[in-house]
């Protein structure tokens, strides 16, 4: 096992990069494990909504935060965390290839990954009509006819959310009995949204989507999907360091502290808005929470 890590940033998107900026550029030892090509930002042809992005693509905003990273000298590893562990003050986390690292504090900033539909063509379609989104995308379908494949109350969050840019929306359950809190069935209701209990088994298009195929062979054409299938959850192995959970959600306070002294959360797994610019600003509080915790101080900033 190499030398000990001031912190391990558990998660390679904004929240993680942005930890891992602030705390490198305090002089910290950090290593930042993930991969970007496993981030809900990747699939982002377009970046408009994130403070002087406008125009540049998802993979290239990535690309240049790990650079970024790297020019302060924090490590980035490519791999995937299987496990993490507290014990005697310090943490360790595992690999799938086995290899363990320790380090005095932890940041887990993995983000939430969208459940696939599994649909073929769905990763083909990505971002041309096929979005797991609507705060992001929903804005591309203003009063146009929207699908939201989803059986639970995640799907019908997304679906109203759509009703203030169109009217014309259908909850698509793939195949499973609905599940939708009764509050929520009931504003559903209230705005006419349509139920369909079909399996979707293909998004067809070519550099766009032009239809949805389903299991019982029926076709329907709808202008865009938005994927909300079950909920997100936060990572497996929080349950293992005790952390404390709100809903699917790891709670933490402002700073970005959860209830175990010495691990930080950022980002995704935090719930709330899934946006760049919240998963960064919580990045930028667990940072340098961190910051204060290994330096034992009270206050800190870093205005250059």
């Amino acid at each position: 096992m190499p030398g000990i890590y001031d912190c391990i940033t558990i998660g390679a998107g904004p929240a993680g990069m942005a930890a891992s900026i602030f705390m490198a550029r305090a002089g910290l030892k950090v290593l930042m494990i993930g991969d970007i090509e496993k981030t809900g930002l990747i699939k982002a042809q377009e970046v408009g909504n994130f403070l002087g992005s406008d125009g540049v693509s998802g993979p290239d905003l990535l690309d240049r935060g790990v650079e970024q990273v790297k020019k302060y000298g924090a490590e980035h590893l490519v791999a995937e965390v299987v496990h993490a562990e507290e014990k005697g003050g310090s943490f360790t986390v595992k690999l799938a290839d086995a290899r363990k690292f320790q380090s005095k504090a932890l940041i887990i900033a993995t983000g939430l990954t969208a459940k696939s539909s599994g649909a073929k063509n769905e990763d083909k379609l990505m971002g041309r009509g096929v979005h797991t989104c609507v705060a992001c995308d929903g804005p591309f379908y203003k009063n146009k006819r929207v699908f939201v494949i989803g059986h639970s109350s995640f799907a019908a969050e997304e679906a109203l959310e759509l009703t203030g840019l169109t009217d014309d929306i259908t909850i698509v359950s793939n195949g499973k009995e609905f599940s939708i809190a009764p509050e929520l069935k009931t504003m559903l209701d209230q705005r006419e949204i349509k139920y369909d209990k079909r399996r979707a088994v293909e998004f067809v298009g070519d550099k766009r989507l032009e239809k949805v195929k389903f299991s019982d062979n029926s076709e329907e054409k709808p202008d865009g999907v938005f994927l909300a299938l079950g909920t997100a959850t936060a990572l497996a192995f929080s349950q293992k360091l005790g952390l404390e959970m709100d809903g699917q959600s790891i709670k933490i306070d402002r700073d970005g502290k959860t209830n175990v002294d010495g691990v930080f959360a950022a980002g995704g797994c935090t719930g709330g808005n899934y946006q760049i610019s919240k998963s960064v600003g919580e990045g930028c509080n667990a940072g340098i929470s961190v910051i204060k915790k290994i330096k034992g101080l009270t206050n800190y900033q870093d205005l250059t």
